[in-house]
C-alpha cells in the first residue's frame, strides 16, 4: 500500500471530514469537499479485512470543489511548530452557503434512514449574516500553555484530535470584545513572567521554580446587555504577581464586567474545577433572550452562540400551543422554561444540575414569573420522571448522547404527551432517538436545523413529534 494516494472525496463524515477510497480502504481526509481530487498521505499501517478505515493527511488538491474558498483565519489548516492546525474549526475552507447545505443534507438522510415517515428536512436556519459568519460565539475561551521562544506562555486552541496548543494571534469566530479582554490578559501574564500549569519546575541552583498555575480564560459578552464576565481558570491559589497582573488587563474594560477565578486543580477534560472565587462585580452576568432576562453563573452552561438561542427558542414557542402544560426535561437554566411561562403556559423544568437550577431559579425571579407558572426540579430525569404530573407537551434538550432508551419510553411510550419537542445537538443521536419515539405511536411533523457554530459540522435540530391516536403503538 502506498504512503500517498490519489483519491476522490465522496462524502462526509458526522465530524465533516471527506471520506473516500482507494481499493479496500476507506481514507478520512480532514479539509476536502465531497467531489475533490486529492492527493492524500495515509497514517498508520493498512491493516486487513475487507473494510479498513484509516485516516489521511491532505497534501494537495489536485480537482478543486467549486465551493472552496480561502479561510480567514490565518491558523486555520496551517501546520503550527510542534503544534499541528487549530482545532477550533473545520469548515473555513467551504463556502459558508454550501456549508448550510451539507448539514441539511447531513441531517436528512441521518433521519430519513431511521424514520422513513419524515418529512423533508427544512433548509438550515442561519444564526449570522449569510456574507459575514464570523463573531457569533459570544463565549470566548483560550487555554495557556508553555511558550516557546522569548515568550514563556502561549494562549490558544487544542491542536485537533490532541491536547496540544496551537498559540493564536486571533479567532475571528469569537466576540470582538472577549478577544480583546483575553489578547490583554495574555500580553500581562508574560511581561509579568506568569507561567502556565503545564509548565515543567526547573532547577536554578539550589532553587526550584514553581509550577505555574494558568489553565484557560473564559470571557462571557452578553449579547443582549453592555455586561461582560471574565473567568480565569488556574490550577491552585493564585499569587500577587497573577492577581496584580489580572487586575491591570482588566482596568479599561471594567464597566459592565465581572471578574472571578476558578480553581481547578485536575487534569481532566472539564474547563472548570469546582471552586469559584468573585474578585469584583456582580456573581452572575445577566443576558437577555427573546425578551426574558436570564442570569447566568461563571462556570454555568449557557449557549455560547445567543442568536442561535434565540431562535430556538422561537421555534419552541412556535411548537406549543396555546395554553398547554409542559414539562421541560434537560432544562438547564430554563433556556425554553422561562420564554414558556412568561407566555402563560405552566412549566415543570427538571435539571440534574443543581447549579444550573440556581441560575434558573434566580432568572425566574428577575422577570417576576411566578414558582406555580414555572417550577424548577433539580434531580436527574429519569429519576423525577416517576412522580411527575401529565403535561399536554414534553421538550427534551438532552447532552450530546441523546436520551436513555428508558427515558423515551416512559415520556411516549407510557406518559404519551399530545406533542413533544426535541432539541439536538447530535443528528445521529436525534435519529436513533426519534426511531424509537416513533415506535411508540409517534409521527415527525418537522425537522428544523439550526446553525449554531458556523465552519464547523455541528448542527442544533428542533424536531416536532405528534401523537398518532391511530396507530397506537407501544414501545
Amino acid at each position: 500500500m502506498p504512503d500517498v494516494v490519489s483519491v476522490e472525496i465522496e462524502s462526509l463524515t458526522p465530524q465533516g471530514d471527506g471520506i473516500g477510497r482507494h481499493g479496500r480502504l476507506r481514507l478520512v481526509v480532514p479539509f476536502t469537499i465531497p467531489g475533490e481530487l486529492v492527493r492524500a498521505r495515509v497514517d498508520g499501517r493498512a491493516g486487513h479485512g475487507a473494510h479498513v478505515e484509516r485516516m489521511a493527511t491532505l497534501i494537495e488538491v489536485l480537482r478543486a470543489s467549486p465551493h472552496r474558498v480561502v479561510p480567514k483565519c490565518p491558523h486555520f489548516d496551517r501546520v503550527e511548530p510542534a503544534s499541528g492546525p487549530c482545532g477550533g474549526c473545520c469548515w473555513q475552507h467551504i463556502a459558508y452557503a454550501e456549508q448550510l447545505r451539507l448539514k441539511r443534507s447531513m441531517v436528512d438522510s441521518l433521519i430519513r434512514a431511521a424514520v422513513p415517515s419524515a418529512p423533508a428536512t427544512e433548509p438550515v436556519l442561519p444564526s449570522t449574516p449569510i456574507d459575514s459568519p464570523w463573531g457569533y460565539r459570544h463565549k470566548v475561551h483560550f487555554v495557556f500553555g508553555s511558550g516557546s521562544g522569548r515568550d514563556s506562555l502561549a494562549m490558544g486552541h487544542f491542536a485537533r484530535g490532541s491536547r496540544r496548543i496551537v498559540p493564536v494571534r486571533e479567532c475571528p469566530v469569537h466576540a470582538d470584545a472577549g478577544n480583546r479582554i483575553s489578547f490583554a490578559l495574555r500580553d500581562a501574564y508574560i511581561r509579568s513572567g506568569i507561567i502556565a500549569a503545564d509548565s515543567k519546575p526547573e532547577r536554578s541552583g539550589s532553587r526550584r521554580t514553581p509550577r505555574g498555575a494558568l489553565k484557560s480564560v473564559a470571557v462571557r459578552v452578553a449579547h443582549g446587555t453592555p455586561e461582560i464576565m471574565t473567568t480565569v481558570v488556574v490550577a491552585g491559589d493564585t499569587d500577587a504577581r497573577l492577581r496584580t497582573a489580572t487586575r491591570g488587563a482588566l482596568t479599561r474594560d471594567a464597566a459592565g464586567a465581572s471578574l472571578h477565578v476558578n480553581i481547578h486543580p485536575r487534569s481532566d477534560a472539564f474547563i472548570f474545577g469546582g471552586e469559584t472565587r468573585r474578585i469584583f462585580g456582580p456573581e452572575r452576568m445577566r443576558e437577555i433572550v427573546e425578551g426574558q432576562s436570564f442570569l447566568i453563573s461563571p462556570t454555568a452552561f449557557f449557549q455560547t452562540n445567543i442568536d442561535a438561542a434565540a431562535i430556538l427558542v422561537r421555534l419552541v414557542l412556535a411548537a406549543v400551543p396555546s395554553k398547554a402544560s409542559v414539562l421541560d426535561l434537560y432544562a438547564g437554566a430554563g433556556l425554553f422554561a422561562l420564554p414558556l411561562a412568561a407566555r402563560g403556559h405552566r412549566v415543570i423544568a427538571v435539571e440534574a444540575n443543581a447549579a444550573a437550577v440556581r441560575d434558573g431559579v434566580a432568572s425566574r425571579d428577575l422577570n417576576g414569573i411566578t414558582e406555580e407558572r414555572c417550577r424548577f426540579i433539580a434531580r436527574p430525569v429519569e429519576t423525577a420522571l416517576e412522580r411527575l404530573p401529565a403535561t399536554d407537551v414534553v421538550v427534551l434538550d438532552p447532552p450530546r448522547e441523546g436520551c436513555a432508551a428508558a427515558v423515551l419510553k416512559r415520556v411516549f411510550g407510557e406518559r404519551r404527551p399530545r406533542a413533544g419537542v426535541y432539541v439536538s445537538c447530535n443528528p445521529g443521536a436525534l435519529a436513533r432517538d426519534l426511531a424509537i419515539t416513533t415506535r411508540a405511536g409517534y409521527r415527525v411533523v418537522s425537522v428544523q436545523p439550526v446553525d449554531m457554530f458556523p465552519h464547523t459540522a455541528h448542527i442544533e435540530t428542533v424536531v416536532v413529534v405528534n401523537r398518532d391516536d391511530q396507530r397506537g403503538k407501544q414501545a
